[in-house]
């Protein structure tokens, strides 16, 4: 009970933590429901925390431009205004426009998760999820949770390295680089951020510690078969 009040804005079904917020009354003419609701994806209270108190965050800087919207724009009493009326449009120019200033869409890579999860994780085995956290997860211990536009090419780099550190082979590299660029590349569709994913193109061995598995012998097969006739 207690983990569920450390986490702002949520509440939990069958042990996994949901975000609920009441959308403003003043705002609620914008939307089709009258809360915002949806799973946060994880049993873990801090892992909620953080998640909750970011899309909270998200909602506030929104609905501080959908509030500007309908209020007159600071200062206005200050602007110069010309014969001609030029500053008037300037400033019906710049009030009109305002609306239009896209709030920061973009995301942390573990909310990047989160998002890819909630989308593309419908009807997928738990297998699936684990291993987009998994796999992002060691991204986080390597260069740390960042913004998805923030990560340069020198971050897959060190990601790459600590990942040879772990002792994987190239293919399980491979499995683990593909599923980090499809959850960047998701977030930053979905998102509307046009990005340069760092993490494409990073060079490896990918046959390192890769065995080729040789066929059983068909004399071994045929003795197989032999033991379990005779058992």
């Amino acid at each position: 009970m207690s983990e569920t009040i450390l986490v702002p804005y949520s509440f939990t079904k069958d042990g996994v933590y949901y975000f609920s917020r009441r959308i403003p009354s003043d705002l609620s003419h914008y939307y089709l429901a009258s809360r915002i609701q949806y799973s946060l994806r994880t049993k873990a209270a801090r892992v909620a925390a953080s998640r909750s108190q970011r899309a909270a965050q998200q909602l506030d800087e929104y609905w501080y431009h959908l509030r500007l919207r309908q209020k007159n724009l600071p200062g206005q009493h200050m602007l110069r205004q010309a014969r001609d009326g030029a500053g008037i449009a300037a400033f019906s120019n710049v009030h009109q426009a305002l609306p239009q200033q896209p709030v920061s869409a973009s995301v942390k890579l573990s909310e990047a998760v989160g998002i890819y999860q909630r989308l593309k994780g419908q009807g997928k085995s738990e297998t699936f999820l684990r291993a987009t956290e998994r796999s992002c997860g060691y991204v986080i211990d390597a260069v740390k949770d960042k913004d998805i536009t923030s990560y340069t090419r020198a971050d897959a780099n060190r990601f790459r390295d600590a990942l040879i550190e772990r002792g994987l082979v190239g293919s399980s590299i491979t499995r683990i680089m593909g599923t980090v660029r499809a959850v960047i590349n998701f977030a930053a569709s979905e998102l509307g951020v046009s990005i340069n994913n760092p993490f494409t193109g990073v060079y490896y061995d990918r046959t390192a510690g890769v065995e080729d598995r040789e066929p059983v012998p068909m004399g071994h097969v045929r003795q197989g078969g032999v033991i379990c006739r005779v058992a």
